[in-house]
């Protein structure tokens, strides 16, 4: 647990810094670009991040650290080029397209195994892909080499731009359907995941605000006499004001977002794992529904023996006050804090009191009755049934409701079921 909560810190460090990095290389670039800076200063920034990278980040592994060698040879080799007014800039392209190749090799031939790991090797790639394309346009228009246009010189920023600018609708769908659903009382979402989302939504919208900011005034540097005026202060404005918000954002939401994504990696795991125990014939059933664990509190109120309704959190701080005001009465004020002592112990017991009891599933009479159907509430059923039932009939016994969720349930107390897992359908 501990391991992974610090593999997860640096993986998302290395993220932020590499913000950061793009952001004041954007603002150093505009400072070359209005003649307020010299070339080296932006070229010499991407030198010292490399090297800071290679030392912090690279592990001492050789193809990483060659990697970032080769980038630092380029940016070198840039720079000697544009102070010598010499036109060979296609020729920097190599050090990027060795670069590319490595890593090409090394992410395929890499032995991490995991549910994510194709999709991310992918990524990686295409993005490497991506980096060298863009140099070669942009070398073979400086070189001369082609009668491109600048608009058509950066064919492959708008492929950028329109990426951010579908990731930034992507998130806000996300976040609405998430709103929708906890009001409809379907699913609850954790609070960390909402910081972890408005945090992700932020950096898109930011960057694709600059990144629109920064082209425009590079197509007027270069001549194209644009009907849209930004200047350079408030470009230089933005970014710093980008700059500042976002380490602001980032230290007040960083253990919010650290401990969604070890809920997330955690709750992957374990279906990963219970998925391997299937055996092959139920692997193609699996595909039908996504069971996970429940990352945050749901309870459940018992109204009957096969009728429950998912509380709120007035319901609890209702019931919470009653609670206290009875034991002030008698004069039991201290067994509150007993209670809360022994509220993990009193759990377990309840689970075991279920488990021994007479109170069976009224649909195999052998399991506990230990799942609800969702939307409608209806259980006393065990889980297995519950799951065979949506499978074949995707309605509920008793009101023929569609079957959206399972919550795998355990008693928290008299009147309280809490939420153990939940299964979702893919019908």
């Amino acid at each position: 647990m501990l391991i992974q909560k610090t593999k997860i810190k640096k993986i998302i460090s290395y993220f932020c810094i590499h913000y950061l990095y793009y952001n004041l290389f954007a603002l150093l670039f505009a400072l070359f670009q209005y003649n307020r800076a010299p070339f080296a200063v932006p070229l010499g920034l991407s030198i010292a991040f490399e090297i800071f990278i290679c030392y912090y980040y690279s592990n001492k592994q050789i193809v990483k650290m060659v990697d970032h060698v080769l980038h630092i040879m380029a940016y070198n080799f840039v720079i000697i080029l544009y102070y010598t007014n010499l036109q060979y800039y296609l020729f920097g392209n190599l050090f990027f397209l060795l670069s590319f190749v490595i890593r090409t090799k090394e992410s395929c031939s890499s032995q991490i195994q995991h549910e994510y790991s194709s999709i991310i090797r992918f990524l990686k790639t295409f993005y490497r892909f991506s980096s060298l394309i863009a140099s070669v346009c942009i070398s073979l228009k400086l070189s001369k080499y082609v009668e491109w246009t600048w608009p058509q010189a950066f064919w492959w920023y708008w492929m950028f731009l329109s990426a951010l600018v579908g990731t930034c609708f992507t998130l806000i769908i996300v976040l609405l359907s998430k709103l929708i659903n906890e009001i409809f009382k379907q699913y609850q979402t954790v609070p960390q995941e909402y910081k972890s989302l408005l945090w992700a939504l932020y950096i898109s919208i930011i960057s694709s605000i600059l990144s629109v900011m920064w082209i425009i005034n590079t197509f007027n540097r270069l001549g194209l006499d644009l009907p849209i005026k930004i200047g350079e202060v408030l470009f230089y404005s933005t970014v710093s004001f980008n700059l500042i918000i976002f380490c602001a954002i980032t230290k007040l939401l960083w253990d919010s977002i650290i401990d969604y994504c070890v809920d997330l990696l955690q709750s992957q795991s374990t279906d990963i794992e219970s998925q391997r125990e299937l055996p092959t014939s139920q692997i193609s059933q699996q595909k039908q529904y996504e069971k996970r664990r429940a990352i945050h509190q749901i309870f459940l109120k018992k109204l009957s023996s096969a009728f429950f309704r998912q509380t709120t959190k007035e319901d609890l701080i209702q019931q919470s006050n009653k609670m206290t005001e009875l034991m002030t009465e008698r004069g039991q004020t201290k067994k509150i804090l007993s209670t809360v002592e022994m509220e993990s112990k009193q759990l377990q017991e309840n689970q075991n009191k279920m488990n021994e009891s007479n109170q069976k599933c009224i649909i195999c009479c052998e399991n506990p009755p230990n799942a609800v159907l969702m939307i409608c509430g209806h259980g006393g059923i065990c889980y297995k049934c519950g799951l065979e039932m949506a499978q074949k009939s995707k309605e509920c016994f008793l009101c023929r409701q569609q079957i959206v969720f399972i919550y795998e349930i355990s008693n928290f107390n008299d009147d309280l079921m809490k939420v153990i897992t939940i299964t979702k359908f893919n019908y």
